[in-house]
């Protein structure tokens, strides 16, 4: 099997995002999402400006999609989010309240962004850029986090990366691990050995747990419950920097148009966002931590460390990263060239 294994999957993707642009609300509930909500009462910021472009809408309600755990959004963000502090500095846009909505994948919240159901959304590099360069209408806030990492895990019998030869290999298709993995197994000469199936890592694990496949593909707040269960990690991604991914941050072109300054509003929030978690370490990896199964807050400090969090919507290192993930997508032709400037949204 040859390493343009995305293309296995892709009808079914396209088919994905055609069904929620024409019923995304069916999409969502069909995916299974939760939704919740929190509301911001709007701070008074004086008499706007004349000019539409320039005044400040009011009552604008964010539903906003993220990849997550029993409805934890992770990250700053989730942390300001969880205690009401975010939805006060989202106050001076005009946001009085923010519905949110959790995704298995990135490619069912692209779904939903096409379908209207989403107009803001954090996820993995890979299943943005792969939406935006098939039409998705949206642009890119920020890169909340660089440097994605990602394990792959195999059975006790399997010690080496090698040794997956002949074996078969689960991911979550069109995610950043999946792009870690397809580039990995590339540059080792093993793509054309290892046979690759699609699952979501909600039903990778039983599969993996019971023998059914030789590896697995996950992040670590993920794979560290298996490290004591026999299992092998035999590569990470941290030893191959270009290929690791980075978090995005996109917002839908209708609410970009509503409301033009909602994405410096937005960073500056994130910003904040960060830098009380910096100030609160305990409080903040005692959140983090209940993305990881039986977690604990020294276990987050270790592999979900905030080192991963930028400040600056953008960074050098985060952008080679981002067109690398591109250029990628491109060379296995599930993704077409663009200009990553262009993608981002004006005032980020």
């Amino acid at each position: 099997m040859s390493h343009i294994v995305f293309n296995v999957d892709s009808v079914r993707r396209r088919a994905a995002v055609a069904v929620a642009a024409v019923a995304g609300a069916a999409l969502i509930a069909a995916c299974g999402s939760s939704t919740s909500s929190v509301t911001t009462s709007a701070a008074a910021a004086g008499d706007p400006p004349a000019t539409s472009a320039a005044s400040t809408p009011s009552n604008i309600a964010l539903n906003y999609g993220y990849i997550g755990v029993d409805g934890v959004i992770q990250g700053p963000e989730g942390f300001a989010l969880s205690k009401g502090l975010f939805q006060k500095w989202l106050a001076p846009a005009g946001v009085t309240k923010i519905n949110t909505d959790q995704f298995a994948n990135g490619p069912l919240m692209t779904a939903a962004i096409v379908g209207g159901s989403v107009n803001l959304g954090d996820l993995g590099d890979t299943p943005a850029l792969l939406a935006y360069s098939q039409g998705t209408p949206d642009r890119v806030i920020n890169q909340d986090n660089v440097g994605t990492e990602a394990w792959i895990l195999t059975q006790p019998k399997i010690k080496t990366l090698a040794q997956l030869a002949g074996q078969t290999v689960t991911r979550q298709q069109g995610s950043y691990m999946d792009r870690y993995l397809q580039g990995l197994l590339a540059e080792r000469g093993l793509a054309s050995r290892v046979k690759l199936v699609a699952m979501l890592s909600a039903q990778g694990l039983p599969a993996f747990e019971s023998g059914q496949v030789g590896g697995i593909v996950l992040q670590p707040t993920q794979a560290v419950t298996l490290l004591n269960k026999g299992y092998n990690v035999v590569a990470e991604s941290t030893t191959t920097p270009s290929l690791q991914g980075t978090g995005l941050t996109v917002i839908s072109d209708t609410l970009l148009k509503q409301d033009p300054k909602l994405v410096s509003v937005w960073n500056q929030a994130r910003e904040e966002a960060i830098a009380y978690a910096i100030a609160h370490p305990a409080a903040y990896y005692a959140y983090a931590a209940k993305l990881i199964p039986g977690g604990t807050p020294a276990e987050a400090e270790k592999y979900s460390s905030l080192s991963q969090y930028r400040v600056q919507p953008f960074t050098a290192a985060g952008l080679s990263q981002l067109q690398g993930t591109l250029n990628f997508l491109v060379s296995v032709h599930e993704a077409k060239p663009f200009s990553i400037s262009g993608w981002e949204a004006p005032g980020s």
